[in-house]
């Protein structure tokens, strides 16, 4: 029989986040079906625009609804290949084993079904975004007031990078859900079944690896096992055998490199492909020596500069955020978004895709919502302003621009 010490840890959620005026998934997934109705029509309108494929070799013709079709640009063609043809590795060039493998396997799934390609992938997409919507509020329910929970919600549904969770033929939003959904399993006291899900996660991007670590930490936090007062970092007495069951987690990756040195005799496979993008890692790509370079002729980009410059100021901005995200969600969470940034960032030769890669830092967007929820004037000068960052980001993305 446990002793009283063995128990699960349990957070006292403020009074005013739960009872009857507390956020609900149906609403928190009623709300961003409404951004996407509004985000569809923005790219149905716009996507006429589009004449012929960025990069018709490594973009495989978009075939399927023309309102759909700004949805499925650049990467997209990627996961089309992969999910219509298999995997492929080419060296130290561009190929389709960069890509993870979990989003493509289901694409290829509901295209038994749809016998569309590229109409699976915004499905995929789709319901990946409602259901990590409303994981998040499940998240956000017990741990802020209602009004806090409302507006991180409403922080992540108009990110002026969101678009990537309504509908872009893109593993983000897929990847955020099991992400979320490895959290709750934890905090529910199922460390078995949130490494399950946490090795989907590992399978379905590379950053997902961070993962394993912050379930460890935040398993040991929950039994009040870190740095306990008599010595050392953990106590272990405090940890029941079936918190080990957070590792399991590194199952997917441990299987995409074992697929990879089975098919390409080279287990990282995907880190070798990276080259191909200028992404090898190194010294050029840790200091950002691309990025600089850029900088100095930023003005050669014109109002393209923008997005550009946008994806470093997001990741500082993120950053300094990270040391509230410790205080209030406690060292697990805090460990996942340290952890996420700095190897999203450390991977990315001149910050471009941060802005999406932020995506993923769920706990970044409940602490925004916490601190602006209390200001009235600031929280509706930040809501329209993303808001309308959303929209313009939607349409300059549909039309066929590369934001990442």
């Amino acid at each position: 029989m446990l002793s009283n010490r063995h128990a699960p840890v349990r957070e006292e959620a403020p009074e005013a986040a739960v009872g009857e005026g507390g956020l609900r998934v149906w609403q928190a997934v009623a709300a961003f079906v409404g951004v996407a109705v509004v985000l569809y029509l923005v790219v149905a309108f716009v996507s006429p625009g589009i004449s012929t494929p960025p990069h018709p070799v490594l973009v495989p013709r978009y075939t399927g609804p023309s309102w759909l079709r700004g949805w499925a640009q650049w990467d997209s063609g990627w996961y089309y290949r992969i999910a219509h043809d298999g995997y492929s590795f080419a060296g130290r060039h561009q190929s389709t084993v960069a890509f993870f493998p979990v989003y493509p396997l289901v694409m290829r799934g509901v295209d038994v079904v749809l016998h569309s390609t590229y109409v699976s992938g915004i499905l995929v997409t789709f319901v990946s975004g409602a259901v990590l919507v409303g994981l998040f509020a499940a998240w956000l329910r017990p741990r802020m007031s209602t009004q806090a929970a409302w507006t991180g919600l409403a922080v992540l549904l108009l990110y002026p990078y969101a678009f990537y969770v309504y509908g872009v033929v893109s593993a983000d939003a897929l990847f955020i859900a099991t992400v979320i959904g490895a959290f709750l399993l934890l905090e529910a006291d199922r460390p078995v079944l949130a490494g399950l899900v946490g090795a989907l996660s590992t399978a379905a991007r590379p950053v997902g690896i961070v993962l394993v670590v912050a379930l460890a930490v935040r398993a040991l936090e929950r039994r009040g096992a870190l740095r306990p007062a008599g010595g050392g970092w953990v106590d272990w007495s405090r940890v029941r055998r079936a918190d080990f069951g957070v590792l399991l987690a590194v199952l997917g990756m441990v299987a995409w490199c074992l697929y990879l040195w089975h098919r390409f005799s080279d287990p990282f496979a995907f880190a070798t492909a990276e080259a191909g993008w200028q992404q090898t890692p190194g010294p050029r790509v840790w200091l950002k020596v691309q990025y600089f370079h850029d900088m100095a002729h930023i003005w050669n980009l014109r109002w393209w500069g923008v997005f550009y410059v946008a994806h470093s100021v997001l990741t500082v901005a993120a950053a300094c955020l990270i040391p509230r995200v410790f205080r209030r969600f406690g060292a697990g969470y805090g460990v996942y978004v340290l952890l996420l940034i700095a190897m999203s960032a450390l991977s990315d030769q001149n910050f471009f895709g941060m802005a999406r890669y932020l995506l993923a830092a769920f706990p970044i967007f409940a602490v925004v919502g916490d601190f602006l929820a209390d200001r009235p004037a600031w929280r509706r000068l930040y809501l329209s302003g993303s808001g309308l960052c959303l929209l313009v980001a939607t349409a300059v993305f549909g039309t066929g621009y590369y934001l990442s």
